[in-house]
């Protein structure tokens, strides 16, 4: 059980939300052709408001996303943000639609009599704000950050998404650990495991992969980038692997290898720092239009998929004379 506040309270510290809002420059307006908590702000963007008590003995706050209703909204206008307001007008989480998508996208909303719902949970844990659905997400750089409203997201999410997100509940660490020992990697290092297996999956498709090297033929090139594909002189992909170090470094490498003909090129992250990453390449010309942003867990799950199909693959598409019949059963 939540200390469930009065109505009218409610509609205070919902108001002084809206206060604080309205004092950073924007012209408020209730959606009600959207729905009962949509407000667009400068006729530009549209937020949902929704609010929640502090729940009694677990300490966490329990709230409710309507699914018709959410994407009614952000179908309307992609420069969208979901704000949940924990207990009070001191504790707002403004998350914008594109890391909405990552937390709902593949997300089953729960029946609630005439309408269905997603049920995420916010709490603090170690210092560190968390959201849990049927995943677990940091966030803590959403924490009253009215500031984000001012970010204008319709050039960056224009068109649909192309895949969708791969929610699940155990962290990078622990699933590359797990297909580390299931198929005899080094389990230590998520950063040279991940390139090993860019590598493995480059191969199997027959492309020359380089790891960690420069650009083949440009003895100048400034940055060593983690995985490189090459069909035979032609550079396919550009990757770079982003668990640590400089998102800003990653991005110079890349771009410089899209310069030299790379057809696209990729940054593999965890979903924390996606935010982040899409900030950074908004604003760096041409680069954003040929850049792929791919979670540390589906890099995993290609891999283990590609190990299995190719282990059979392998023996299907090559061709020999042999005494007998082959048979694979």
């Amino acid at each position: 059980m939540s200390n469930r506040k009065a109505a009218q309270e409610i509609k205070k510290i919902k108001d002084n939300v809206l206060h604080n809002i309205e004092k950073l420059g924007f012209k408020i307006e209730l959606r009600k052709d959207l729905g009962k908590s949509i407000y667009s702000l400068n006729d530009e963007t549209n937020i949902d408001l929704i609010y929640s008590s502090l729940s009694k003995g677990r300490n966490e706050y329990f709230f409710g996303i309507e699914e018709e209703q959410f994407y009614k909204a952000y179908k309307n206008n992609r420069n969208y943000f979901q704000i949940f307001i924990c207990e009070d007008s001191d504790q707002v989480f403004i998350i914008p639609l594109s890391f909405m998508i990552e937390i709902l996208k593949d997300t089953k909303a729960n029946d609630h009599i005439t309408f269905h719902q997603w049920k995420p949970v916010i709490r603090k844990r170690n210092g560190v704000y968390i959201l849990r659905l049927d995943g677990i997400y940091d966030i803590t750089d959403y924490y009253n950050r009215y500031d984000y409203l001012f970010q204008n997201e319709k050039s960056s999410i224009s068109s649909p998404i192309k895949f969708n997100a791969e929610i699940e509940v155990k962290s990078e660490i622990k699933k590359m650990q797990e297909t580390a020992i299931n198929f005899g990697l080094d389990k230590k290092d998520i950063h040279s495991t991940t390139i090993f297996m860019l590598k493995k999956l480059g191969e199997w498709l027959g492309y020359k992969v380089l790891t960690e090297s420069k650009l083949v033929g440009v003895e100048t090139f400034p940055y060593q980038i983690d995985c490189l594909w090459y069909k035979d002189n032609d550079l396919f992909l550009a990757i770079e692997v982003c668990n640590k170090g400089s998102i800003e470094k990653d991005k110079d490498a890349l771009k410089q290898a899209k310069n030299f003909g790379a057809r696209k090129v990729i940054i593999v992250s965890d979903i924390t720092k996606l935010e982040r990453i899409r900030k950074i390449f908004m604003y760096n010309g041409e680069i954003k239009f040929w850049t792929e942003i791919w979670s540390f867990n589906r890099i995993f799950n290609m891999f283990e998929n590609g190990q299995k199909f190719f282990k059979d693959f392998s023996k299907f598409k090559n061709y020999q004379w042999n005494e007998n019949i082959v048979e694979y059963v």
